[in-house]
């Protein structure tokens, strides 16, 4: 059994009187330890599919209308917002794809990468932050001991990225959803001998949708997804150890 099963998955946007269908019948899979490229042009509804999964959506105005999101055998679907909650972090772990937006700027980086240990794994205040800082050290931040007591403003954008990363790492998740993990990175640390949302991952032993805007960004990542799948809004198909060819522009339309 798959670890996570996405079978005809429709999320549509209604607003005055339209409805844009950011995502229309989609299905794919995800095995424990596999990663899966999700390849597509901006705005064909990479990022919402994944909203779907972590139940992100914001509602109004957008809808989960039809479909099945199994995650583990479970319809993640049938779940309230608790049961939700609790899968998000320990379960499923997202690294979402703009990092200088995504970190509480009046948060310190310790408080913010040991809150959801300390609630989800049930350990002590001190055994966090030692997971943390082996964390930041893990994804390439220097100075990890230093690094963990300052604050967002205090980190580039690359550096910030990684501290998504150990974010999304630090409850030991079976799957790990990368919305274009690597966008803030510099070209030498995003390549394929240096990825630091690759190593963490296969050590851990995790699964990961991994997203990318254009098939030819996915050139160098060949080496490291086991399957591609190309998304398109009205069609999809899978490719076995393939980078899909260009395709038309198929942005989200309005009906």
């Amino acid at each position: 059994m798959p670890l996570l099963q996405i079978n005809n998955l429709k999320t549509h946007f209604f607003s005055d009187g339209t409805v844009t269908k950011a995502v229309d019948g989609v299905s794919y899979d995800v095995e424990a330890g596999e990663t899966v490229a999700l390849v597509g042009e901006s705005g064909c509804g990479k990022s919402v599919s994944s909203l779907s999964v972590m139940q992100l959506i914001p509602q109004p105005p957008g809808k989960i209308v039809d479909g099945e999101i199994l995650y583990d055998g479970q319809n993640l679907l049938s779940l309230n917002r608790e049961e939700m909650r609790r899968m998000r972090g320990r379960e499923i772990a997202m690294i979402f794809q703009e990092p200088m937006t995504s970190l509480n700027p009046v948060i310190s980086i310790e408080t913010q990468l040991t809150e959801a240990m300390t609630l989800q794994l049930g350990i002590t205040s001190n055994q966090a932050r030692k997971k943390g800082i082996d964390l930041l050290e893990r994804v390439g931040i220097p100075e990890p001991e230093v690094r963990v007591r300052q604050y967002p403003h205090e980190f580039s954008g690359g550096m910030r990225q990684r501290v998504m990363v150990a974010m999304a790492l630090s409850c030991e998740p079976k799957l790990i959803i990368a919305d274009e993990p690597t966008t803030a990175l510099d070209v030498t640390n995003s390549g394929p001998d240096s990825r630091p949302v690759e190593r963490p991952c296969r050590r851990a032993g995790t699964g990961a949708p991994d997203h990318h805007p254009q098939p030819r960004s996915c050139g160098t990542l060949c080496r490291s997804n086991q399957r591609h799948v190309c998304r398109q809004i009205y069609r999809e198909r899978n490719l076995q150890r393939h980078i899909c060819r260009s395709a038309p522009p198929l942005h989200a339309r309005a009906t």
